[in-house]
C-alpha cells in the first residue's frame, strides 16, 4: 500500500493535496487551494520546508503544485502527509496577489530564445514569439482589469502590439527582459524566504518535562501550562515560568542584555529563551509554545519579514506611475498623427528602465564593496535603507561594549594587600570557567602574579567557588555567599561596595579563613573604536545617537558618559520595549539603523529601517539583520553607512541622467526622426551606458 491519508482525501475537487507523483526523496503534490489569491507561497514554503524530514519545499501556484524534498525516511513521510491535512490557515492569509517567481532556468531558457528567434525562419519565430509573450498579455490583461494601469499593461501594450504588426522577435525581446527582472527579484525574495524559515520554525528541538514522575521528551508545541520542565546547564529555557526547584546561573543576555549571568532559586520567574550558564531547575511553565517571550520574539519578527519595505513600496509606486505616463504618451501620438510607427516609437523608451535596470548593478557592486570593508548587506533593500539613516539606535552590551567582563577595581580591607587578595581569588577560579573567574584570572595574569595551586575546590551553584590555598580556606562569591552563607563579617566595606554598585559594577567578595580579604569590582568595558565610530556617523550625516539597554540605569549612565555624542539612553528595557522607542524615533521622522548582538536586539532589527548586527551575533539575531558585521569591531560601521549613502546618490543621478536622454529620444521619435528600432536600439545603448557609469561610480574606492 503505498498511498496514504493524501489520497485518500483527495476526492472533491483537490481540496486537500493529492499525491501525483513520487521518487524516494521527493513528492509532487496538486492542490487547486493553491490558486487562491490569498495564498502567502513564501509562508507556505516555510512551513513545508519545516516539516520533518524536510529539507526543501518549492510552490507554484500556477501550476497548482508543490514539491517537498525529504530524508527519505518513511515515518517522516507519513508525518508530512499528515501535516498536508492540516495546513494553517496563515498559509492563505495574504492581502495581495502573489508576483510570479521564476529561477534561473526560466531566465536563460527565454534570453536564450529571445537571441536564436531572428535566425529562424518565420513561421517559427511566430509560434515562439506568442508563446512568450502570450502570458504576459494575460497578465497585463488581468491587471488592467482588477489593478488600472500598471506597469505590467505597458508590458502587455508593447508585446501585443508587436504580435500585431508580425514583429516576433521584439515581442520575444521584451518578454524575456520581464522574465530577467522577475527572476532578480525571486533572487532577492530567496535570502528573506531563509530567514522566515528559521522564523517559523520551533525554536528548540525537544523539552525536558516531568509526566506521572518520569522524565520525557516532548516537543516545543506538545508542553501545556502547569507542567514542570527541567533545564540543565547549557540548555535554553523553552518556557516562561515559576521556579519550582532548583539554583542557576542564567545568562540573560540573549533577552535583557545583562552582561553577568544572574542568579535565580526557587519562587523567581524565568523567561523563554535564558540560558543555564550552570545548575539545574525545574520550572513549572505559565507559557508555553507560541505564548512565550521566544516565540513571541520570533512571530513579530516573521510578520515583519513578510511585510514589503518602505523603499519596495515607493520603487513599485514610482514604477506604476510612469506606466500610465509612457502609454498616455503613445496613444496621443498616435492620435495625433495616426502614425503607429511613431507610437511605438515612444513606447520603446521605457522611463521606467533608468530606475529598474542601474539599480542592481550599484547595489551588487555596493555589497561587494562593503564585504571587502568588513559588513555583509544581506540586500538591497538594507543598503538603501542603511543610507538613508539619519538614527542609529545602539545596544550596549556586546555592541557598544566588548561583552567581555574585566577588573576595574580591587579594595582590601584595611591593612590588606590587592595583589595577595587577587592571587588567591585567581587560585580557586582557575578550576572553573565562570565569565567572572576568567576575568579575575586574566587581571591576576595581566598583574604577573604567581597563580598558587588549589585543593579540594568546591563551586556552590550560583553562589561562588571555595578550595584550599597554601594551607586556607579561600573562598570567593557573592555577598550573599561570603556573609550570609558562610557567616564572615563583610561590614568594613559596605560603603565602597554601595558605590561600586552606584556605578553599574559586579561585586566579588574574597575570604581567607574566616575573615573578609575584600572586594573586587567588575565591568564591561567600552570598545575602545566606539567613541571614533560615533564621530564619524555623526559626521556623515546621523542626526540622533541613542543607546537603548535591559541592564541597570547605573551601568548605562556610566557607560554613556564615555561617548558624550550619545543623545539618549534608555535603560531597562525588554525586547518589545526596544522596539518600540525604535517605532517612536520612526514617528519622529527618522530613519532608524539598529546596531545589536543578540536575540533580545531583533525586535527592535524588525522594527527599525535596517538592522546591523555584531560579528559574534548567532542565530536568529545574525538572521534578522540585514547588515553583519564580518570583524568583531564598530569600525566597519561608518564606512558601510558612507558607502550606502554613495550608492543612493548614483542611483539617483542615473535617474536624473537617464530621464534627460529618454526625454531627448521621446522628441525625437515623436517628431518622426527614430523608427522603433532605432529608437529601441539608442534607448537599450542608453540603458547599458546608465549601466556602465553605474557600474563604474559604485565600484571606487571611498575617499578618505
Amino acid at each position: 500500500m503505498t498511498d496514504n491519508r493524501i489520497t485518500e482525501e483527495s476526492a472533491g475537487g483537490l481540496r486537500k493535496p493529492r499525491l501525483v507523483h513520487e521518487t524516494g526523496c521527493r513528492l509532487r503534490f496538486r492542490w487547486n487551494r493553491l490558486l487562491d489569491p490569498a495564498l502567502k507561497p513564501d509562508w507556505l514554503e516555510a512551513w513545508l520546508a519545516n516539516l520533518p524530514g524536510a529539507s526543501r519545499a518549492r510552490v507554484n501556484p500556477a501550476g497548482r503544485s508543490l514539491v517537498i524534498e525529504y530524508d527519505g525516511k518513511t515515518d517522516h513521510r507519513a508525518l508530512i502527509a499528515a501535516a498536508l491535512q492540516d495546513v494553517p490557515a496563515e498559509a492563505f492569509g495574504g492581502t495581495r496577489p502573489a508576483e510570479p517567481r521564476r529561477r534561473l532556468i526560466d531566465a536563460a531558457a527565454h534570453g536564450a530564445a529571445a537571441a536564436l528567434l531572428p535566425l529562424a525562419p518565420l513561421p517559427v519565430q511566430a509560434v515562439a514569439g506568442t508563446a512568450m509573450g502570450l502570458p504576459h498579455i494575460l497578465r497585463g490583461v488581468d491587471t488592467l482589469v482588477n489593478r488600472g494601469l500598471k506597469v505590467r499593461v505597458l508590458d502587455m501594450t508593447t508585446i501585443g502590439v508587436s504580435l500585431l504588426r508580425a514583429d516576433f522577435t521584439t515581442a520575444a525581446s521584451i518578454s524575456a527582459m520581464v522574465i530577467l527582472g522577475e527572476y532578480l527579484r525571486t533572487m532577492s525574495d530567496d535570502k528573506s524566504n531563509a530567514l522566515l524559515r528559521r522564523l517559523i520554525a520551533d525554536p528548540v528541538d525537544t523539552i525536558r518535562v516531568e509526566r506521572g514522575g518520569v522524565e520525557v521528551r516532548a516537543g516545543f508545541g506538545e508542553v501545556t501550562a502547569g507542567e514542570v520542565v527541567v533545564c540543565g546547564q547549557g540548555e535554553v529555557v523553552a518556557v516562561d515560568g515559576d521556579i519550582v526547584e532548583g539554583e542557576a546561573l542564567l545568562d540573560l543576555g540573549s533577552i535583557t542584555g545583562e552582561s553577568a549571568p544572574v542568579h535565580v532559586g526557587p519562587g523567581d520567574t524565568v523567561v523563554s529563551g535564558s540560558g543555564v550558564v550552570e545548575g539545574r531547575l525545574r520550572i513549572e511553565a505559565r507559557r508555553t509554545g507560541p505564548e512565550t517571550s521566544m516565540a513571541r520574539i520570533a512571530a513579530l519578527m516573521a510578520r515583519a519579514a513578510e511585510e514589503p519595505s518602505a523603499a519596495e513600496v515607493r520603487s513599485t509606486r514610482l514604477a506604476d506611475a510612469l506606466a500610465p505616463i509612457t502609454l498616455g504618451l503613445g496613444a496621443a501620438l498616435y492620435a495625433a498623427t495616426g502614425d503607429l510607427n511613431r507610437a511605438l516609437s515612444a513606447l520603446t523608451v521605457d522611463f521606467a528602465c533608468a530606475v529598474k535596470f542601474p539599480a542592481p548593478v550599484v547595489v551588487r557592486t555596493s555589497m561587494h564593496s562593503a564585504a571587502k570593508l568588513g559588513a555583509i548587506v544581506k540586500t538591497g533593500r538594507g543598503l538603501e535603507a542603511l543610507g538613508e539613516v539619519d538614527a542609529v539606535v545602539f545596544d550596549k552590551t556586546g555592541t557598544l561594549t566588548r561583552g567581555i567582563m574585566s577588573v576595574t577595581d580591587i579594595r582590601p580591607v584595611p591593612g590588606g594587600n590587592a595583589d595577595h587578595l587577587l592571587r588567591l581569588a585567581a587560585a580557586v577560579e582557575d578550576r572553573h570557567g565562570h565569565p567572572i573567574g576568567r576575568a579575575i584570572l586574566a587581571e591576576a595574569q595581566r598583574r604577573g602574579l604567581d597563580i598558587p595551586t588549589p585543593t579540594r575546590t568546591d563551586c556552590s551553584v550560583a553562589h561562588g567557588v571555595s578550595g584550599m590555598v597554601e594551607g586556607i580556606l579561600v573562598r570567593v562569591g557573592s555577598r550573599h555567599f561570603i556573609g550570609d552563607d558562610c557567616g564572615i563579617d563583610c561590614s568594613s566595606l559596605e560603603k565602597t561596595a554601595s558605590r561600586y554598585r552606584a556605578e553599574g559594577k559586579s561585586l566579588i567578595y574574597v575570604s581567607a579563613g574566616n575573615s573578609l580579604l575584600g572586594v573586587a569590582a567588575l565591568r564591561d568595558t567600552l570598545r575602545p573604536e566606539a567613541r571614533s565610530v560615533v564621530e564619524s556617523l555623526c559626521a556623515g550625516g546621523v542626526r540622533t545617537v541613542v543607546l537603548l539597554t535591559g541592564d541597570h540605569a547605573a551601568t548605562a549612565k556610566s557607560l554613556a558618559a564615555e561617548l558624550p555624542l550619545i543623545d539618549a539612553i534608555h535603560s531597562g528595557l525588554t525586547p518589545e520595549e526596544k522596539a518600540l522607542e525604535v517605532q517612536r524615533l520612526k514617528e519622529a521622522g527618522h530613519t532608524v539603523a539598529v546596531v545589536g548582538d543578540g536575540i533580545n536586539d531583533a525586535p527592535a532589527f524588525a522594527a527599525a529601517d535596517v538592522g546591523i548586527c555584531m560579528s559574534r551575533a548567532t542565530g536568529l539575531a545574525r538572521d534578522s539583520a540585514q547588515v553583519v558585521l564580518t570583524r568583531d569591531s564598530l569600525e566597519p560601521l561608518a564606512d558601510v553607512h558612507r558607502l550606502a549613502r554613495r550608492s543612493g546618490a548614483i542611483l539617483q543621478r542615473c535617474f536624473a541622467e537617464g530621464v534627460t536622454v529618454n526625454v531627448g529620444l521621446l522628441l525625437a521619435a515623436s517628431a518622426g526622426y527614430l523608427s522603433p528600432a532605432t529608437a529601441a536600439a539608442i534607448h537599450n545603448a542608453n540603458t547599458f551606458a546608465l549601466l556602465g557609469v553605474a557600474a563604474h561610480a559604485s565600484s571606487r574606492p571611498l575617499a578618505p
